[in-house]
């Protein structure tokens, strides 16, 4: 009897097994609880993989977590989502269109495809106009003073109309034209799905917000950050101060965002440069680190966490403190990246070139679940560079090797955007460092737990400072006296060969000329 239940048991846990699937890339209890689902085509392109790249990236940024889906992968937890975003749909909806119609969900339908087999299912009062591939004139306004355009190469774009409650922007083609953005109550249209142009980007951050905002009136506003961006040490200290004293005599908020290094910091240029980062500190200015290039090999985290230690060291032993890192946007997509960004509670990204880096099987933005405060850069529709957005924080970065009249017009027209600016002082930032940890509480410092002050103090430097500490100063000095050696040595050479040369000229100019000795016989 014994024998026989034993038998049962494993049976029943064979077949439990066997209908376990061989790779779960995430099961549905871990992503469903997710704010937004996107949705995109079984197979796309690159193109298509770079456009989800881009929403995923927007949607973290404005701190909703995120699961991107296939159409067929979508059909089994679509139920679970109240906000879908359908990105360039097209081949055959059939089935997942009919099951979108069933549900009551608020529904972003981004690109023409299917369109009007969801319009009509919902019974919606709106009127469709079919355009064949064109191109298409775009224009978004952001404010009374701001509007922008761009051209965007479409194929088979319809266009909406009918008792719409919303429309924003403009899309003209062939004479035709119609709302960028249409809305009929939890419905939003937008017939173009390319993503590429910053315009683009542009205003779909600011209509994605609006359209997940579930208050009336307009979401939460947030600040930009001007960030002098990428400034390296032993940069001459004058260039950096003028344009610090410029941004404190305006009272201007401010960060720095430093190269690493790993050694010679005891040298009086770098000295001098962590006095002029100093003093920034004291008076309003804060101070992060660029990353260094983070290598994607998961080997390297320690490595590259000892080196990141290294490089917060040098800063802390003089007095600066950098209170978050900067790092390229890709980063947020890339596993080992993210797990060294566990140590920066406040993560500043910047626009890079880099190929695609989002991983489809990932199906989730991880990144929103290590609660990083996250700065994104503004989106440059203008030259001096400033956000058009305010719906998530922003970066408006500036190089300072550009000149000062350069930045200085950059920060005078930020100064009447709009958009307010914010002191990183303002927020609560953490940094782990192995056994260096400090953070920031309402404005104030603490070390390891130790409130720590501040206040600039000016420091004197070594004017005459020993350069001469190491065994490859000793061989550059052993050359020098060599080479100083051998110069000598060829000049004597030199001269005692034109000696001689001069000497046998004389030599044989006597003995060609002179009359030989007792006359000539015959």
């Amino acid at each position: 009897m014994m024998y026989k239940r034993v038998i049962a048991f494993l049976l029943a846990l064979i077949l439990a097994v066997g209908f376990l699937p061989v790779k779960a890339k995430a099961s549905s209890s871990e992503y469903k609880d997710a704010e937004i689902l996107i949705v995109y085509n079984n197979n796309p392109t690159k193109d298509e993989i770079e456009g989800i790249q881009t929403i995923v990236k927007i949607l973290t940024y404005l701190q909703h977590s995120t699961v991107f889906l296939t159409v067929d992968e979508s059909i089994a937890v679509l139920e679970h989502y109240d906000n879908v975003i359908c990105y360039g749909l097209h081949g055959d909806l059939g089935r997942f269109m009919e099951l979108l119609a069933k549900l009551d969900l608020n529904v972003f339908l981004m690109g023409s495809e299917g369109v009007e087999d969801y319009v009509k299912s919902q019974r919606y009062p709106l009127r469709f106009r079919s355009i064949p591939s064109a191109i298409a004139t775009v224009k978004y306004r952001f404010s009374e003073s701001n509007e922008f355009d761009a051209l965007i190469s479409k194929q088979d774009i319809i266009l909406l109309d009918g008792e719409l409650t919303y429309q924003n922007g403009s899309i003209s083609v062939k004479e035709e034209e119609a709302g960028l953005y249409s809305r009929y109550l939890d419905f939003l249209y937008l017939p173009i799905s390319d993503m590429t142009e910053a315009l683009m980007q542009a205003s779909f951050i600011k209509e994605v917000a609006q359209w997940l905002w579930p208050y009336n009136g307009e979401p939460h506003a947030y600040a930009q950050y001007i960030v002098l961006d990428e400034v390296y040490p032993f940069t001459p200290p004058e260039k950096l101060l003028e344009i610090v004293d410029y941004l404190i005599k305006y009272r201007l908020p401010f960060v720095i965002s430093v190269m690493p290094i790993y050694q010679n910091g005891e040298y009086p240029a770098m000295q001098r440069f962590c006095d002029v980062l100093r003093y920034a500190q004291a008076n309003g200015g804060a101070i992060i680190m660029h990353a260094p290039t983070i290598i994607k090999d998961k080997d390297n985290v320690t490595q590259i966490q000892k080196y990141l230690t290294i490089g917060t060291e040098a800063y802390t032993n003089l007095g600066v403190y950098p209170l978050g890192i900067e790092v390229p946007e890709n980063h947020m997509f890339e596993e080992t990246s993210r797990i060294l960004l566990q140590r920066y509670s406040t993560v500043f990204f910047y626009q890079d070139q880099d190929e695609v880096a989002l991983n489809l099987e990932e199906q989730f933005n991880i990144i929103y679940k290590d609660g990083h405060k996250m700065v994104g850069p503004a989106i440059g529709l203008v030259q001096t560079g400033e956000s058009m957005t305010k719906v998530h924080a922003t970066a408006m970065y500036l190089d300072i090797y550009e000149g000062f009249e350069a930045i200085k017009e950059k920060i005078d027209t930020s100064i009447q955007s709009n958009i307010p600016l914010k002191s990183l002082w303002d927020t609560d930032c953490t940094v782990y460092a192995d056994g260096l940890y400090f953070y920031t509480e309402q404005g104030q410092l603490y070390v390891n737990d130790k409130k720590t002050d501040i206040a600039y103090e000016p420091v004197q430097y070594d004017d005459n400072f020993d350069y001469q500490s190491t065994v490859f100063h000793w061989i550059a000095k052993d050359l020098k006296g060599l080479n100083r050696k051998l110069i000598i040595f060829v000049l004597i050479a030199s001269v005692v060969f034109i000696g001689f040369i001069i000497k046998a000229r004389k030599l044989n100019r006597d003995k060609f000329l002179l009359p030989k000795e007792g006359g000539e016989s015959k």
